[in-house]
């Protein structure tokens, strides 16, 4: 029989101190599996509660397994399965590596040993990062944003919070095509897709029109991110090399004359990680030779609003008439990273394609962060925060500029890019990653160590430096540092 009693003074609800008191006894094991249970009207009368608080309390033991009853029968103690704890000890019998595909077992194994960007270590003499392309978190409008989402909730209240359209929200989409046409191109809203972010469109891309064994090309060195996920997808890599004019047409006229790949993956502005930015006329033989092959490009212009030195060049796909060429933007290195928004402008066959693939494996981006993002950029608050950045930036980079050429040794060469974020240089030497790290860590400077930006990781004479999360002073302290580390490596 079951002894106890509730407490009316108590701030638990009586049906919440039965459930305690019985679990309480059943986990002291006060009471046993097969132990009946009063009914609810001689427990309610005992405890001098209403008969329902009893019923409520019993439904609930039920669903939480404490307890079983049959129609005509006693409610009685059953046994049950003890929860969980934790324990980071505990071993599964699911052999996790043995099951995974070959495309997860190589990302996996990419993930754990591939680090182009580092994360800043908290140190007590600060590390000066110049491997990290992530944007400046003392830059973002964040209350400019609050503002906007709060108008958003204002407005459209609960249906913003919904599922979205695979396509994208509408509006945004036809945004985006107002905007596309200031750098050129003509895309409705119905020939744009919104993506979470860029590397989901290449992985849409990929998905949707690349089989294992296709041929890829990319410019080498390319975006070191996208070396893995090509590879993971049985594609065969074949890179074009850079000059100082961007990808060597020559080269890739000489190898589309022997076999046609399934794209071409390209970056005519501030190409990462050379910084380099294609001229009209290279763009214009580019696009020339793959309409003559029937080749799809794919032109990432992940930067496209962040030229600052130069006149602007247009897009490939502003000059696009035969919808051959695939346009990728985001807004990660323009506004905010964490939101998570990119877009594909292409031909409205290919976006429905694309968009299929993308219902399955993802619904659909943020609802309310694609409405808000509208919104942010019809207030003009876009435009103020680019024309700032413009500004901020500009400086940053002839202050890097400055700096590399006042105390970095003259045996070390670089770019000189028209916009964006990141510089190439190449050392008179060839240094192993953990050999660079290690020894500029000792100087509290970081960079991306250049072998992860080509196949097979060669190359071990280049790094990549990026402004996008140091300002003018942390330039200025960060490129000594890196004379000196760079000095002490000459000298091994």
């Amino acid at each position: 029989m079951i002894l106890f009693d509730v407490d009316r003074h108590l701030d638990i609800p009586l049906y919440r101190q039965i459930i305690q008191k019985i679990i309480r006894a059943v986990e002291n094991k006060t009471l046993k599996p097969g132990d009946t249970l009063p009914a609810t009207r001689v427990l309610a009368e005992k405890l001098g509660v209403n008969r329902s608080t009893v019923y409520r309390a019993y439904e609930e033991l039920f669903s939480l397994g404490y307890i079983e009853s049959s129609q005509g029968s006693y409610t009685r103690i059953r046994h049950r399965i003890q929860p969980v704890t934790l324990d980071l000890r505990r071993e599964s019998r699911i052999d996790w590596s043995g099951r995974s595909t070959a495309f997860a077992r190589i990302l996996a194994e990419k993930s754990s040993v591939y680090h182009p960007e580092y994360e800043t270590p908290v140190l007590s003499h600060p590390v000066i990062n110049f491997s990290q392309l992530d944007l400046d978190t003392r830059l973002f409008p964040v209350t400019d944003f609050q503002r906007c989402l709060n108008q958003i909730f204002q407005i459209q209240g609960p249906a913003v919070l919904a599922y979205g359209d695979p396509l994208g929200n509408q509006t945004l989409r036809n945004t985006l095509s107002q905007r596309l046409r200031m750098h050129g191109i003509a895309a409705s809203g119905d020939e744009i897709l919104i993506t979470s972010g860029a590397q989901q469109a290449i992985d849409l891309i990929v998905r949707s029109f690349i089989n294992p064994g296709d041929t890829v090309m990319v410019e080498m060195p390319t975006y070191a991110n996208i070396l893995p996920l090509l590879t993971a997808c049985e594609c065969r890599l074949l890179g074009i090399p850079m000059l100082p004019d961007g990808m060597d047409l020559d080269y890739l006229e000489r190898i589309l004359e022997k076999e046609t790949p399934g794209l071409i993956y390209t970056i005519p502005n501030f190409q990462n990680p050379t910084g380099i930015t294609t001229s009209q006329e290279h763009r214009e033989c580019l696009l020339d030779l793959c309409d003559r092959k029937q080749v799809l490009i794919v032109e990432d212009g992940f930067e496209e609003e962040m030229k600052y030195f130069g006149k602007v060049v247009l897009p490939i796909k502003s000059m696009d008439h035969h919808n051959t060429v695939i346009y990728l933007g985001t807004f990660s290195k323009v506004l905010f990273p964490g939101i998570r928004i990119g877009w594909i402008a292409a031909d409205i066959n290919c976006v429905k394609r694309l968009a299929s693939v993308k219902r399955f494996t993802d619904i659909s981006s943020s609802h309310p962060i694609q409405a808000a993002l509208d919104q942010f950029i019809r207030m003009g608050y876009y435009d103020a925060n680019l024309k700032r950045l413009h500004r901020i930036f500009r400086r940053r980079m002839q202050c890097l500029l400055d700096a590399m050429k006042n105390y970095l040794p003259d045996t070390i060469s670089w770019t000189r890019p028209a916009g964006g974020y990141t510089i190439w240089a190449r050392l008179p030497f060839d240094v192993e990653e953990a050999v660079l790290k290690e020894r500029l860590m000792k100087h509290n400077v970081m960079v991306s160590h250049g072998s992860y930006y080509f196949l097979h990781g060669k190359h071990s004479d280049w790094i990549r430096l990026s402004i996008a999360n140091v300002d003018e002073r942390e330039i200025n302290e960060g490129i000594q540092r890196l004379g000196e580390g760079l000095t002490d490596l000459a000298r091994r």
